[in-house]
């Protein structure tokens, strides 16, 4: 059965910042079904896109407002970016079983360089590539030293699979260092997976775990993936652990994990662990793209388990 990667476009497009602060590096053994509560983001604009512990957790909508249903309890860095306005910053403390508003106020700016980035982004994650990559580098024409605008561009120039021109601007992002730092690690990472060098980039991808402080959503999905790729059976424990601490750090975001998780575990004749992956997916997502094909799974390999008893 092939794996359905859709996390491999999760991993390119996902914005990823490093940690502003140190956050508490969650146990391998940790389930995302830990309380959680409800928040609401109002910005009063379309299309604001919100970071919760810098993990992406989508876009307003047209009114500028984001529900997020399922917020695991406990305190988080926040960011809000919305195209022509500066990015907001604070906090937001989530309590298990309850729901909170969080009112976001952004000043307009009108410097050039962040206006193309911002734009650069946002044509990314729309899937326009060349275009982004043409915004990204009139940014860095007039901020040579905006980091986030060359590492967005090495997504872009990534997916377009142009390696040579992706190669010379991640050298240049991880020679500046900085708070991007570990985010360029990752998709240094990314690169290399999509090149087909997957122990190099399990390497990678491990590296910028450690300069995250294990706090790496993209970095430890991308592990998992690069491990599979590796056709090992011996590797399915950390396959399945990088999975499972990737969706504990995303809060659950994206449904399809479980769903790539469950096909892992299946190959792999772990039915118990399999049913409970597709599962998941089902509960997060019952009309999903998978979701028929979740539930003839489940109860096929339930029927597998009852012959073999």
């Amino acid at each position: 059965m092939r794996v359905i990667f859709t996390a491999v476009w999760l991993v390119l497009l996902l914005p990823f910042t490093a940690p502003a602060q140190r956050t508490r590096k969650p146990s391998p053994a940790a389930t995302a079904t830990q309380a959680t509560g409800a928040l609401k983001v109002v910005t009063g604009q379309p299309g604001s896109v919100v970071f919760l512990n810098n993990v992406r957790h989508g876009a307003t909508d047209d009114k500028g407002e984001l529900e997020l249903p399922r917020v695991r309890a406990g305190s988080y860095p926040a960011r809000v970016r919305t195209v022509g306005f500066a990015d907001w910053n604070g906090s937001v403390t989530i309590i298990a079983n309850s729901s909170r508003a969080l009112k976001v106020t952004q000043q307009p700016t009108t410097d050039e360089a962040t206006l193309h980035y911002q734009k650069g982004d946002a044509l990314r994650e729309r899937g326009k590539n060349k275009e982004a990559v043409e915004e990204y580098r009139q940014a860095l024409a007039l901020r040579p030293g905006l980091t986030e605008a060359r590492v967005g561009m090495v997504r872009s120039l990534t997916a377009l699979q142009d390696f040579q021109e992706a190669e010379k601007q991640i050298t240049a992002a991880l020679k500046a260092g900085g708070r991007t730092l570990a985010e360029a690690q990752t998709v240094l990472a990314n690169l290399r997976r999509h090149q087909g060098l997957d122990e190099e980039a399990i390497a990678e991808y491990r590296k910028a775990i450690r300069l995250a402080q294990g706090n790496a959503f993209e970095a430890h999905i991308g592990l998992a993936i690069a491990l599979n790729e590796m056709n090992d059976p011996k590797l399915i424990d950390e396959i399945s652990r990088e999975y499972r601490v990737g969706i504990l750090q995303d809060m659950e975001t994206e449904p399809v994990l479980y769903y790539q998780l469950g096909e892992i575990l299946e190959k792999a004749g772990r039915n118990k662990e399999a049913i409970a992956a597709y599962r998941n997916y089902l509960r997060l997502d019952p009309q999903g793209e998978y979701a028929s094909a979740a539930e003839s799974i489940i109860e096929r390999l339930k029927d597998d388990n009852d012959n073999r008893q």
